[in-house]
């Protein structure tokens, strides 16, 4: 099975990260209120003759329901899959989107609502039949959209 390689051939550029509210009566979920990170990365050939080249792709974590005593203020936040089992994160590459595991991501406030970012995610491009699954290691610029719906 090949390799992507996403480590050497692609960079996190800035991101965002924003705050949204969801509810479903039919599952029983009440009005609550979640965090999506969305990461996008520098385009990069995959290696995958059945994919147009350049990627262009983004890492996507969603459905992070934080519990944080004032959800305006991610300073300081350590997230990983492990500790937020709910949450949901991918990236798409070889046509699919593929799960990722989150090992560690670290806010540190920079100014305002930008936030220096250290992460790592494990992804599963077995599961779709990509390519070997890999780690990627990143750092990169999160500017926080704070507003929301009520």
């Amino acid at each position: 099975m090949n390799k992507i390689n996403l480590q050497m051939k692609a960079q996190a550029q800035e991101g965002r990260a924003e705050k949204y509210w969801f509810e479903n009566n039919a599952t029983g979920l009440e009005k609550t209120l979640f965090h999506r990170i969305t990461i996008p990365l520098t385009p990069f050939h995959s290696g995958l003759k059945y994919e147009s080249q350049p990627v262009e792709t983004e890492i996507v974590i969603e459905w992070l329901n934080l519990h944080l005593v004032d959800p305006d203020d991610l300073d300081n936040l350590q997230i990983s899959s492990q500790e937020y089992e709910d949450l949901e994160a991918s990236i798409y590459v070889g046509s699919a989107h593929n799960a990722c595991e989150v090992i560690k991501l670290h806010f540190q406030r920079k100014e305002g609502n930008n936030y220096q970012v250290k992460g790592e995610i494990r992804i599963d491009f077995e599961s779709e039949g990509v390519a070997q699954n890999e780690v990627f290691s990143f750092q990169t610029i999160i500017y926080y959209q704070k507003n929301e719906e009520p």
